[in-house]
């Protein structure tokens, strides 16, 4: 065998993470700090005064998505995280079109986030703090710039890249819980029961429900960890033990986030949150009286767009593998690992499309449409992967010899009748330039149907069918 050649016993690195990596590989790429910034602003533009309420609900409704991923990692386990789930629930084919999906959403984290970063926040950060207004180019360097580093973390491993994130993701949660505390204490009315009235979101029901899918969003990245499946000791217990818990405390903490913000800011004045563009800075800054604090939750939110970048990176180039190993969409070079067991060469790809991608949707809407675009593109993205892996617990369950009515069947129902009514709120009616999101996900999809067409069909039944859990694992 050349290779070139697929094989389905060329794995990544076995038994090289635990617990606590999974848990903040899924929360690095949550991204609290980085979230407060860029996610929680953009649903507060919506939610406004009731922005805790829409964090709540999102926490639910995104708690019946989670499930889906808990049922599924009790027996099934791969680079391909829920590539594998699709295709033993729903098919090979389906489960190629899913993976996409899930690639496209984990890829554009990555892409938006750096957008973000050189284009909206540290343009934001000198014009409120340092009074300098910086040149409208200055954005592409500082993405291309942090490109480079996060590149050169992936390249290093998977063991380095997830120490580096449990170190930085400890100290930034901890400081995050203290500055929360602290700026509910600091404000007159602590205690608000106004801030749970969906009254106060902007356009009523409608901007409240645009709140709650933002919020969905923020929290649905603790599925993370599943694409690290191969390299895990016994995935089969600690990647759903991870998830849960990256998924419990992250939504704690951004229900504590939004309910700080908002009582602090004024759950009245809270129209005026998101044009801020720095509006947790600043609420440190003013509240607390105390600009060292200001510029600390600044560095920590910076590093967490670095991190929150590393671990889509991560998990995006562990798909491309899985999907170039079995021979299908990508090129068989994509599936072939380096000396430390690490799949460069898709990292290496997945960095320069990503920069590419950032780049051109910078230049050709500005960092802040360009932002917009990305952001809503992997939301959209990541609901459909959702949409397609809840469909496919129930049968796999089936096959398995035992189903749970609730667990297998009404949980993944919920949380499909959800995604519905986010996407009916996010597109109607459509607005420029978010609709080019689904625009954008249909012509990649349409590229990989027309990929499909080339590969054999032996090849293609035994796409995402690799599962590193010994086959007499129990049934779900």
């Amino acid at each position: 065998m050349t290779s070139a050649e697929p094989s389905a016993d060329r794995t990544l690195d076995r038994n090289a993470v635990g617990f606590w990596q999974l848990t903040y590989q899924s929360i690095s790429l949550i991204a609290p700090a980085g979230a407060m910034a860029a996610t929680l602003t953009g649903a507060a533009v919506y939610a406004q005064g009731a922005l805790p309420l829409a964090m709540l609900a999102g926490v639910i409704t995104a708690g019946f998505m989670v499930n889906t991923t808990v049922q599924f990692a009790k027996t099934i386990a791969s680079a391909g995280g829920f590539y594998g789930y699709i295709a033993h629930g729903l098919g090979s084919r389906l489960a190629i079109f899913g993976a996409m999906l899930f690639l496209l959403s984990y890829f554009n984290i990555l892409t938006n986030a750096l957008v973000f970063l050189g284009g909206v926040f540290v343009p934001g950060v000198a014009a409120h703090f340092l009074g300098i207004h910086l040149p409208g180019w200055f954005w592409w360097p500082v993405a291309l710039l942090f490109y480079g580093l996060i590149l050169a973390l992936a390249l290093r491993g998977i063991r380095p890249s997830l120490k580096y994130a449990v170190a930085t993701g400890t100290l930034e949660i901890v400081v995050l819980l203290i500055l929360s505390v602290l700026l509910i204490v600091s404000t007159p009315h602590p205690m608000s029961a106004a801030v749970f009235n969906p009254e106060w979101a902007a356009g009523g029901l409608s901007g409240f429900t645009h709140g709650v899918l933002i919020a969905m969003f923020a929290v649905s990245g603790s599925s993370a960890a599943v694409s690290l499946g191969e390299e895990t000791h016994a995935p089969e217990r600690r990647i759903r033990a991870a998830v849960i818990a990256a998924f419990l405390f992250s939504s704690f903490l951004f229900f504590l986030m939004a309910y700080a913000l908002t009582v602090a800011w004024g759950y009245r004045q809270m129209g005026s949150f998101a044009q801020s563009l720095v509006p947790g800075a600043i609420l440190v800054e003013h509240t607390l009286h105390s600009p060292a604090l200001a510029w600390l939750l600044i560095a920590l939110i910076i590093n967490s767009l670095l991190a929150g970048s590393l671990a889509p990176l991560l998990s995006s180039a562990r798909m491309v593998f899985a999907l170039a190993r079995d021979g299908v969409v990508f090129p068989p070079a994509l599936g072939r690992l380096d000396r430390r067991n690490n799949p460069a060469q898709a990292l290496i790809w997945i960095t320069l499309a990503g920069a590419a991608l950032s780049l051109a949707t910078g230049f050709w809407l500005g960092p802040f449409k360009g932002f917009i675009v990305l952001v809503t593109t992997s939301s959209v993205a990541l609901f459909l992967g959702h949409l397609l892996a809840n469909f496919a617990l129930g049968p796999y369950a089936r096959k398995c010899g035992r189903t749970h009515w609730f667990f297998h069947w009404v949980a993944p129902g919920l949380a499909s009748l959800f995604i519905a009514i986010a996407m009916v709120v996010t597109f109607i009616p459509p607005s420029f330039p978010s609709d080019l999101a689904p625009l954008f996900i249909f012509l990649s999809l349409a590229a990989v149907w027309f990929r499909l067409r080339r590969v054999p069909a032996q090849t293609l039944a035994r796409a995402g069918l690799l599962n590193v859990i010994d086959e007499g694992a129990p049934p779900i």
